[in-house]
């Protein structure tokens, strides 16, 4: 008794230590005066759309940090540049809606723009899985039918806003949704464009609706846009540039404090040691998924929204000793496309599926493919593929089970805007399209701006 006693004592004493150091990382007067940054708002990711919100909010005459956990912004933006002759290679995003707001926030970093064109002279049709080639596959790029069916849902391209009863041709898994519509002719292009989304055919309708919608649609048809100077990154590094000390990269929030009616407090891992970030307002752009939003202190009606994700898995990547021609094919988890790049003997491709693999397990799955392809190809090389550089933008097209989207997941996500201080915005807002992200983000900026 005296043993289980004893215990006690030392278990609410090491309780109760704990605690106070974990009130103590909150206390201003623990950090020196250079580590605590008091700021109007804190961005938390500065992907293609925290770096929006960060630029543009400084636009409004807000002070604002941006916490990211890379060592630069951009996001699912990648551009390679080949060391000996200088060209640039973008593996990551290539295209932009030709919007407005696309055109202003380049415009605003003196960037041209130009249409976006695809370099390859030929295709060849390949499963990547056996190396079988489809020399008299045609895709189709009629999207006259697959267009009627969205028309149907105008509100899908500018928000998750649906209606209280939610329609089921929207909650069909997409492959009966293709079957009742006879899509068939047009499906192998919707796969084609909705990279990263994994399993296309199983998900709710409603996702590939979203991640093919009418706009895009109306891109491929009238023309999308891309930098002149063929580097979409540019317009990331200038921002870090504009940003300098508020931006701070390598960094992650591990620990947060969000009272609503005090300012938020936010402990951050930097490369020059720890910081207290004091900000009026915080805005998460980076995936909702519980594990990514755990440090943030999650009380629970956040925690109940964000526990119900899930995600797919996107990999993009450069590879040169290839010996191979650019293939396409839909098997996944694998290869979606190896594309050749302006640089000889350099191609740039995607990899994805359902489920998220490690890096290793990616890059020897790439390889295999392009082994096989050689195969097929019959080309004989001594040469192993080797890689210039693959990153993972996993977790990626966040999505909840049928029954969460018809009970109105999706309103109580959005009922999040501004609880204890915080909004929200990136893909699992709206979707994976820069062009109407920026567009969602800046109709939210004022709402940030103004609220007290």
């Amino acid at each position: 008794m005296l043993f289980d006693s004893a215990l006690w004592i030392v278990t609410t004493q090491v309780a109760a230590a704990m605690a106070a150091a974990m009130a103590n990382q909150f206390d201003i007067s623990s950090y020196a005066p250079e580590d605590v940054i008091t700021r109007d708002v804190c961005i938390i990711g500065g992907g293609a759309t925290g770096t929006y919100a960060s630029i543009n909010l400084k636009d409004r005459g807000q002070t604002v940090v941006v916490v990211e956990k890379e060592a630069i912004l951009g996001g699912h933006t990648n551009t390679y540049t080949d060391p000996e002759t200088g060209k640039k290679i973008d593996y990551g995003v290539h295209s932009y809606s030709n919007y407005s707001v696309v055109r202003d926030f380049f415009a605003r970093f003196d960037i041209p723009l130009s249409k976006y064109t695809f370099g390859a002279k030929h295709q060849a049709f390949v499963d990547f899985q056996t190396g079988e080639q489809f020399p008299e596959f045609k895709p189709s790029f009629d999207f006259s039918a697959y267009s009627a069916q969205l028309a149907k849902y105008p509100y899908l391209p500018t928000s998750w806003t649906l209606p209280e009863m939610v329609p089921e041709d929207l909650l069909l898994p997409f492959r009966d949704f293709i079957t009742k519509y006879s899509l068939q002719d047009i499906a192998f292009t919707i796969w084609e464009y909705s990279w990263g989304c994994g399993d296309i055919l199983g998900q709710p309708t409603v996702y590939m609706l979203k991640a093919v919608d009418q706009p895009f649609v109306e891109g491929l048809e009238q023309g999308l846009l891309t930098t002149a100077r063929r580097n979409n990154h540019e317009i990331y590094e200038k921002a870090l540039e504009e940003l300098g000390s508020d931006a701070l990269v390598s960094s992650t929030v591990s620990a947060a404090q969000r009272n609503e009616d005090e300012k938020v407090k936010l402990v951050v891992q930097t490369p020059k040691g720890k910081k207290l970030v004091v900000a009026s307002k915080v805005v998460v752009t980076m995936p909702p998924k519980i594990e990514n939003m755990q440090t943030l202190g999650l009380d629970s009606q956040e925690k109940a929204i964000f526990e119900q994700f899930d995600n797919s898995a996107w990999y993009v990547f450069v590879v040169t000793d290839t010996a191979t021609a650019p293939s396409r094919s839909p098997p996944l988890p694998g290869m979606y496309n190896l594309n050749p790049t302006p640089v000889d003997g350099i191609f740039a491709g995607w990899y994805g599926g359902p489920n998220a693999v490690s890096m290793e397990d990616a890059k020897s799955d790439i390889l295999r493919s392009i082994v096989r392809l050689r195969d097929e190809f019959g080309v004989s090389s001594t040469e192993t593929p080797r890689f210039l550089a693959c990153n993972s933008h996993t977790p990626f097209q966040l999505t909840v089970p049928t029954d969460a989207i018809r009970d109105g997941f999706y309103e109580s996500l959005e009922g999040l805007q501004g609880h204890r201080n915080t909004w929200y915005t990136g893909a699992a807002f709206l979707s994976h399209h820069a062009g109407p992200l920026w567009n969602y983000t800046h109709e939210l900026l004022p709402s940030i701006v103004d609220a007290a």
